[in-house]
């Protein structure tokens, strides 16, 4: 196996990388301490905005709105989903406000007739873009999830007495439990 010259970089954390869309850097909080951060990185971030724009361009403006946000809704959410194991709330946050302007321009440009005072008193507000029970998917109220306590669960050498082996999702076994290993084997075929 050898390395490619084009994919291999190598870097100190402290620079920053990009992995799987995800912007890995170190940086020095106010405190002192050092906290590595995982936040999106701005390609991506580029991306599903050039996904929003193209979704609610010139050309979209004959179909409805409702039509508009079951192609926008699933692309923000599943983009939210994917980086919400980051740092991302302040990302998420921008990509609601990015959202919620596009779709402003293209009912300014579906309805030419309202005016701003129209569109403010009928469109204005966090979930208000909404037709036909279809809304606006709102990233910036996505939970984040960083780090997920999963410790009562599996069994690890400093909590092997508190787990019940009945309701653990894994049990510690070693490698001469001969009847768990039969019953996995047995289990398999």
């Amino acid at each position: 196996m050898t390395l490619s010259v084009e994919k291999t970089h190598i870097t100190h954390i402290d620079d920053g990388f990009v992995f799987l869309d995800f912007h890995i850097q170190r940086k020095t909080r106010g405190d002192g301490r050092r906290v590595v951060l995982t936040i999106p990185a701005k390609q991506a971030l580029a991306s599903v905005m050039h996904k929003i724009k193209k979704l609610t361009g010139q050309g979209t403006t004959p179909l409805s709105l409702a039509e508009v946000l079951r192609k926008v809704t699933p692309v923000l959410r599943g983009w939210a989903a994917y980086f919400r194991h980051g740092a991302s709330k302040k990302t998420f946050s921008y990509l609601g406000w990015y959202a919620w302007w596009r779709l402003i321009l293209w009912i300014r440009c579906k309805h030419p007739h309202l005016t701003w005072k129209q569109l403010r008193r009928r469109y204005y507000g966090a979930d208000r873009i909404a037709e036909d029970r279809m809304v606006l998917y709102n990233p910036a109220k996505t939970r984040v999830e960083r780090y997920r306590y999963r410790g009562a669960q599996i069994s690890t050498p400093w909590n092997i007495d508190e787990v019940d082996p009945e309701k653990a999702r894994f049990r510690r076994t070693g490698h001469d439990d001969m009847a768990f290993v039969g019953q996995v084997s047995e289990h398999l075929t």
